[in-house]
C-alpha cells in the first residue's frame, strides 16, 4: 500500500512503535480526507485551502500528542528553513520533525505518479555525517540516507510550504470513547465527496462553464490516481473492527476485494475521462456518468458494511454503552 496520505502516515509511524497504541483508527479520517477543486475545475490533492487541522486536533484527542506547526506562513522560505535546521540540530530523541518537500526534485526517489511538482511530507533526522540526512517516508515505506543539499533543494521548492513536529514519548492508547467519536465524525454515510467532485468536473467540461475546453479534462482529473489510493484507508478500519469482533479472515478478504474494486473503478473512470477529453464522444460521456453512478454504489456499500461493524463494536464495548448512557 502506497500514498495513502503522507501527513497521516508520518504521524502514524510513531504510534506503530508504541506497543499498546493502535494506529488503525486514525485512518478513519483518510478515505474522505480534504482535497480541492480549483476555480477552473482542477482536482488537486494539495492546495492552500487544504488544512491538516482536522488531523492535528484528533491526533491529540485520540493519542494525547500535540502536533506543533513550526512552518510559519508569514515568514520567508529562508527563515523557515533556518528554523527547520535548528529543529534538526537540537532534536530530542523522541521528537519527530516533519517537513514538506517537492519529491520530484530528488532524482533518487521514484515519482510514482509522474507529477511535475510533488509536495510530500517526510521526516528528517541528522546523521553522523554532517553532509547527509536520514529521511523517513512512511507513506511510500521508504527510508534512507540522502545528501543534505539534495533534501534542502527539495525543501526550497516554492510548492513546499509546510512543516510540523511532535514529541512521541507521551503517546497513549486511544480510548473507545474517542474512537467512537472520531468514527462518527469521519464516516459520511450519505455522501461521497471524491466521486461527487469528479462528477462536477466532468459536467463542467462537457456541458458547463469549461465546455469549450473539453480537451483539458484529462489535465483537470490528472490527480485521480493520487487521491484514489486514500480509499485503502477502509482496509485499516475493517482490520481494526475485524480484530475487535473476531471476524473471519475470509470475510475481511471479501471486504478488501470490494475496496480493490472501488479503487480499480476510479482508475477505469480516469482512463475513460481521458478518452472523452480526446474524442468528445457522447457515448463515452454516457459511459462516464454510468461509471460515476457505479462508484457511488460501490462506496456506499463499503460504508454500510463498515457501519454495521461499527455498530457491533459499539454494542460490544461496555465503556461506550456507559458513555452513551
Amino acid at each position: 500500500m502506497i500514498k495513502v496520505h503522507c501527513f497521516v502516515s508520518c504521524v502514524c509511524e510513531a504510534i506503530k512503535r508504541h506497543h499498546e497504541a493502535d494506529h488503525r483508527p486514525f485512518y478513519f479520517g483518510v478515505w474522505d480526507a480534504d482535497f480541492a477543486v480549483t476555480e477552473d475545475y482542477q482536482l488537486r490533492y494539495h492546495a492552500d485551502s487544504v488544512s491538516h487541522d482536522f488531523f492535528k486536533n484528533w491526533y491529540e484527542t485520540l493519542y494525547g500528542i500535540d502536533i506543533v506547526e513550526w512552518f510559519d506562513q508569514t515568514k520567508s522560505k529562508h527563515d523557515n528553513i533556518q528554523a527547520f535546521l535548528q529543529l534538526i540540530e537540537h532534536k530530542p530523541q523522541d521528537r519527530n520533525v516533519m517537513v514538506m518537500l517537492d519529491l520530484s526534485r530528488i532524482p533518487s526517489r521514484e515519482n510514482k505518479f509522474h507529477e511535475p511538482e510533488f509536495p510530500h511530507y517526510v521526516m528528517i533526522e541528522k546523521t553522523d555525517d554532517p553532509d547527509k540526512w536520514m529521511m523517513y517516508d512512511p507513506d511510500f515505506r521508504w527510508e534512507g540516507v540522502l545528501p543534505k543539499n539534495e533534501v534542502l533543494y527539495a525543501i526550497e521548492s516554492p510548492i513546499a510550504q509546510g512543516g510540523f513536529y511532535f514529541d512521541a514519548g507521551g503517546i497513549k492508547p486511544a480510548s473507545d470513547e474517542a474512537v467512537h467519536a472520531y468514527f462518527g465524525t469521519c464516516l459520511k454515510e450519505h455522501q461521497n465527496p471524491f466521486t461527487e467532485a469528479i462528477k462536477s468536473i466532468i459536467e463542467a467540461y462537457s456541458t458547463g462553464d469549461m465546455q469549450g475546453k473539453r480537451e483539458q479534462l484529462s489535465d483537470a482529473l490528472h490527480q485521480i490516481p493520487v487521491l484514489t489510493i486514500r480509499k485503502y484507508a477502509y482496509e485499516h478500519a475493517f482490520a481494526f473492527f475485524s480484530n475487535a469482533l473476531n471476524i473471519s479472515e475470509d470475510q475481511f478478504e471479501r471486504w478488501c476485494d470490494e475496496i480493490e474494486e472501488l479503487i480499480q473503478g476510479f482508475r477505469a473512470l480516469h482512463f475513460h475521462s481521458i478518452k472523452y477529453a480526446r474524442t468528445g464522444s457522447e457515448k463515452i460521456l454516457a459511459d462516464l456518468y454510468a461509471r460515476v453512478d457505479q462508484q457511488h454504489k460501490r462506496e456506499y456499500a463499503i460504508k454500510q458494511s463498515l457501519l454495521t461493524c461499527f455498530r457491533e463494536w459499539e454494542q460490544q464495548s461496555s465503556t461506550i454503552k456507559e458513555y452513551a448512557g
